[in-house]
């Protein structure tokens, strides 16, 4: 799992699996927000899918009829 580095107090140990929110772009690729467990600022960032959360990620677009799951 690739590690994100805090932009606010330079932590590197963010961890996309424990994000707030994810908005996904394509099948491979998400908007990522979460807080750095440090300085508690919000990051946003845009990452490949992890391959460990891309089945969660079809899950929930199959849930709500969003369409990339239906492949």
């Amino acid at each position: 799992m690739p590690m994100l580095t805090c932009p606010s107090c330079g932590a590197h140990d963010l961890d996309l699996r424990a994000y707030d929110s994810l908005m996904v772009l394509r099948p491979d690729l998400a908007l990522f927000s979460l807080h750095c467990n440090h300085c508690a600022t919000k990051v946003s960032t845009l990452q490949p899918i992890p391959p460990d959360l891309r089945e969660e990620v079809r899950f929930a677009a199959v849930e709500v009829g969003a369409g990339m799951g239906l492949e």
